[in-house]
């Protein structure tokens, strides 16, 4: 399934709203001209999903459990973390609302799988 379409499904569904999904296609922009990233790939497209899924409900006034701490501590221990916390941390800089602590892991793990697949786009990371 193409973004547009998955979009338009959360959108009919009231899971996320117009707002969002402008972000999101701010974001798949960012990841195509900053990073270099594949945007059409499935992991970017698993990614900037669960973003508008995440951001949906954060603006619904939930918000996920926590990434499981072990799994998180994985992620942490690997060479690459530092700049895949970067990466997060520009990510984060775009989307314009507060994003709870427990959605913050699992955007970290969505962000670690991209790079895990397309590593380029931790090259130009400090």
């Amino acid at each position: 399934m193409k973004l547009q379409q998955q979009l338009t499904f959360l959108l009919q569904r009231k899971l996320i709203d117009e707002e969002i999904i402008e972000w999101v296609f701010h974001l798949r922009e960012y990841l195509l001209e900053q990073w270099h990233a594949d945007v059409e790939s499935r992991q970017a497209f698993m990614l900037l999903n669960h973003f508008a899924m995440a951001l949906g409900r954060i603006k619904r006034g939930y918000a996920v459990h926590p990434l499981d701490q072990d799994i998180f501590s994985e992620m942490q221990s690997d060479t690459l973390f530092p700049r895949v916390f970067q990466r997060y941390l520009e990510l984060l800089a775009l989307i314009p609302i507060e994003i709870p602590e427990s959605e913050q892991t699992h955007f970290i793990a969505n962000i670690y799988a991209l790079s895990l697949s397309q590593p380029q786009i931790l090259n130009e990371c400090i």
